[in-house]
């Protein structure tokens, strides 16, 4: 049976404007779901694109892919700023957990955003 991914937090695309880098993810938050956009650095910039270049399914539909933070992680022994997370990566009836380089920060912002309970706490970085 496929898991629920209604309580993870998807990550739908990076975008850069002038300079400015940021990062939109669905969320769901009081049984809405939610797009949230927030300002990341370049580095993550990159770590993100990696994981939405990943296409491990390559052969096997052209339905989209999708991408969810599974909020466990370790930290990365070679690097104080940065952890390895694990991405759960679906198209059409597939999937797997694979784990991908991000920065802690990072991962400090996704698991705090998992943690809001409040729309309050994020009403200015809700897309409409």
């Amino acid at each position: 049976m496929r898991e629920s991914n209604k309580n993870r937090i998807e990550l739908l695309e990076i975008t850069k404007n002038n300079d400015i880098l940021s990062a939109l993810v669905r969320q769901s938050l009081n049984q809405e779901n939610l797009k949230v956009r927030f300002a990341i650095n370049m580095a993550d910039y990159n770590h993100l694109k990696r994981i939405l270049d990943y296409r491990p399914f390559e052969n096997t539909g052209f339905g989209p892919y999708r991408y969810y933070f599974v909020l466990n992680y370790r930290k990365d022994t070679g690097s104080s700023d940065l952890c390895y997370t694990d991405i759960r990566v679906e198209q059409l009836d597939r999937h797997k957990q694979y784990e991908f380089k991000i920065s802690q920060k990072l991962m400090s912002d996704i698991l705090w955003l998992y943690a809001v309970k409040d729309m309050k706490e994020i009403e200015t970085m809700i897309e409409k």
